[in-house]
């Protein structure tokens, strides 16, 4: 019996329990490079390795579902909706090869044809058969976004085959949507460097460069632009053209690493590649370029197509390996991100970053020692990189290590520039660090100083405002910062709660109700918020209520710890005493629990930048 048939005469219920009778996940497998390999059991039936299949999909863990389906297909190899459903997950798992196999099956299929043959043709460039794959990239009636895919590919393609004219003369009759203009500049200008016409390369980077409105629709192009002249300049000898390109691609992204590192190359007078070496480089940074430019929200599953079509041209580009390890981060693979930062090559500009995101994930993963062994050593080897210091400074916080993550900051801030509002954060983190060491003579300036360098961070206003509140310090103006907090950040059930504490704090119970209503709404599960709406009511005579809150707050997520179960326990048993306040806070804030829950912060990979629509 056919997958499709068995799938139509089964019921929901009865493939649940094939599945649950008959397999069972391994979660956290790697699949990328030096990824370990683990055993996924074998499934009972077509029925139980399809879904099981399908639940590691849908949870991202593909290297579970390639297994299954590769199980599945053993059964019924001939089932066309699992053969594009493994072909998917195939290329999206990395497996190429088995991708190529599966698209071989699909190329005139009329749901998966199109996918098939770009598939087939990337495979066709990777092997130099460059007419084979121009062949393939010939596809009827595409979309725009294939439309500009599909033609840049075969530019590449006629490149390859020697057709240099004819190649940059596709890029040039290229006519669709507005955003167009960017790519097209970017991949003429890498066409024209590969073919060994410096001139035209030049013309079509300038160019690009000339008009920095053109970054929104692509700052990964962009800026690839701009690192790319400042490679062909420093190559024929003009250093000065070469640093002039860069310094204009830092003015639109200070922080983007790999401009900044090439920068200090060529200062310091070092043998300068070009942007990509070879036509298969340059069909990989066609794919990766416009994958960075979808890759968000629904996009990120075509996005991940992308990378791995194209890391199958250029397995070792380091910003691929970047991008695929943030999309393994979003789906909860962190396993899978370590070991695709881990093969970020030791003497690229992604480097230093891959090093910072190892660190993190492996905290993320529970590793937590290794974590801070690994952030430590980071410190040693990046002494001088603010970013290194504040992620070791995120762990030792999280681990409630605060005299550690303040001297973390202390050498972050130092060299960091003073008056850069970028570095607002900073103070904020080492303000937590001593408000948490009960340093408030030390925390506080530093919450003034984030506040200076950005007014307007709900959290820092928080922060301070029930800080201040709390210790019946500046009344008014603390919960006027709080009440701007949840102006700023109005469904955040956590700076509601800040709010509505203040105002039991002050004795306002009524008020008090009315906000942490709203934030129970926003956050149902959380304990302290459920906790505090339980004492508030009580105050307004609530009481049946308020012992429901408190037995919501026992069984909320995070579970509360010991301690604090045993007071919710007893104003369960007991109530509270008639005028009491309640939970004793402790000097601490309520949103204790959100502030160690974002201390590990991720810092962005060097080449994230911000993505726009493609109407735009």
């Amino acid at each position: 019996m056919t997958l499709s048939r068995l799938l139509r005469s089964l019921s929901a219920s009865v493939l649940v329990t094939t599945l649950l009778a008959g397999t069972s996940l391994a979660a956290g497998q790697e699949t990328g490079p030096d990824a370990s390999t683990q055993p996924v059991p074998r499934a009972q039936s077509l029925a139980g390795a399809y879904l099981a299949a399908k639940a590691a999909q849908a949870s991202g863990d593909l290297s579970v579902a390639t297994s299954f389906f590769t199980q599945a297909l053993s059964i019924d190899p001939t089932s066309d909706f699992l053969q594009q459903d493994a072909m998917f997950a195939y290329i999206g798992d990395g497996r190429f090869e088995d991708g190529v196999d599966m698209a071989a099956k699909l190329r005139d299929d009329p749901a998966a044809g199109k996918v098939a043959r770009i598939t087939l043709g990337v495979d066709a460039l990777q092997k130099g058969d460059f007419d084979a794959a121009i062949e393939e990239f010939d596809i009827l009636n595409p979309s725009d976004l294939d439309a500009l895919l599909l033609a840049h590919l075969t530019s590449w393609a006629e490149l390859g085959a020697g057709r240099i004219d004819e190649a940059l003369s596709r890029i040039d009759q290229l006519e669709g949507a507005p955003w167009y203009t960017t790519f097209n500049f970017y991949q003429k200008g890498l066409l024209a460097d590969v073919a060994g016409r410096p001139g035209v390369a030049r013309t079509a980077y300038a160019e690009l460069l000339a008009d920095q409105s053109l970054a929104r629709t692509s700052p990964d192009a962009f800026l690839g632009a701009a690192e790319a002249l400042a490679r062909l300049e420093a190559r024929e000898g003009n250093t000065d053209a070469a640093i002039a390109a860069l310094d204009g691609g830092l003015e639109i992204a200070p922080n983007y690493t790999p401009l900044s590192f090439l920068k200090a190359r060529i200062e310091r007078g070092e043998t300068i590649e070009p942007a990509v070496a070879s036509v298969q480089e340059g069909a990989a940074e066609t794919l990766y370029v416009l994958g960075q430019a979808i890759n968000r929200g629904d996009g990120r599953q075509v996005a991940l197509l992308y990378f791995q079509l194209a890391r199958a041209l250029a397995p070792r580009s380091p910003a691929l390996l970047t991008a695929l390890a943030g999309i393994a981060e979003q789906a909860q693979q962190l396993d899978l991100a370590i070991s695709y930062y881990r093969a970020v090559p030791e003497n690229s500009a992604f480097r230093r970053t891959a090093e910072l995101q190892i660190g993190l994930d492996l905290w993320y993963a529970e590793r937590k020692e290794e974590a801070k062994t690994h952030l430590q050593r980071a410190v040693r080897d990046y002494p001088e990189d603010v970013q290194a210091h504040t992620a070791l400074a995120d762990v030792l916080s999280a681990d409630k290590d605060y005299a550690g993550a303040a001297e973390a900051l202390n050498t972050a801030i130092a060299l960091a520039e003073e008056d850069d509002s970028e570095n607002w954060n900073l103070y904020y983190q080492r303000g937590i660090a001593y408000e948490r060491q009960k340093m408030w003579e030390e925390a506080e300036p530093n919450f003034k100083k984030a506040l200076e360098l950005s007014p307007n961070q709900p959290q820092v206003l928080n922060y301070l405002g029930y800080s201040w509140v709390d210790m019946n310090r500046n009344l008014d103006e603390g919960l006027d910062m709080i009440r701007k907090a949840v102006e700023l950040r109005p469904n955040d059930g956590y700076i509601i709660d800040s709010l509505g504490w203040a105002f039991y704090r002050l004795g306002r119970y009524e008020e008090a109700v009315e906000q942490l209503e709203r934030a129970v709404l926003i956050t149902p599960m959380d304990p302290t918020i459920n906790d505090h709406l339980g004492d508030a009511y009580w105050q307004v005579g609530r009481k049946r209520e308020a012992r429901f809150q408190w037995e919501r707050a026992l069984a909320g997520e995070p579970a509360p710890d010991e301690e604090t179960k045993k007071t919710i326990q007893a104003k369960l048993d007991d109530g509270l005493d008639a005028g009491g306040t309640g939970q004793d806070q402790g000097g601490e804030t309520p949103t204790e629990t959100r502030a160690e829950a974002d201390a590990v912060s991720t810092p962005p990979a060097p080449d994230a930048q911000p993505a726009v629509q493609e109407a735009d």
